[in-house]
């Protein structure tokens, strides 16, 4: 069984790279350690989680939400893995209530993520056809 420290970990690991990485265009040197980071992190999720991963819409179609004096909050528990770890990493620091985030900061968070996951893309096809020259 997947416990949440392990995966609250390697997200945690893979939000740093992907901090390391926002910054850096595809094919700069400097972004190698970060995706050999990412990849290493990734084949360690795949291992703990089975199945499909949602779609961006369907993640946000699935939680579930609550109206707390006007504004519109997260159940946190309601956010299906790994997502509920990624945006625990990606949301440190941030502004929220004791009855859970704010609904427009995890909406935030998942086109953010969407555009991490393009600009990841963009690093690894850079790498992988420097690799096939």
């Amino acid at each position: 069984m997947v416990t949440h420290h392990q995966m609250r970990s390697l997200e945690i690991a893979k939000r740093r790279a992907l901090w390391a990485l926002a910054d850096l265009q595809p094919g700069d040197s400097r972004a190698e350690l970060p995706l050999l980071e990412i990849d290493e992190v990734d084949q360690a999720l795949k291992a703990l989680m089975s199945g499909n991963e949602l779609s961006s819409q369907e993640l946000v179609d699935s939680i579930t939400t609550q109206s707390h004096n006007g504004v519109r909050l997260v159940i946190e528990d309601s956010i299906p893995e790994p997502w509920r770890q990624r945006f625990a990493a990606a949301s440190v620091g941030s502004t929220r209530l004791a009855a859970g985030p704010y609904f427009h900061d995890f909406e935030k968070f998942v086109l953010t993520w969407s555009a991490e996951m393009a600009h990841l893309r963009a690093h690894r096809a850079h790498r992988q056809n420097r690799s096939y020259k």
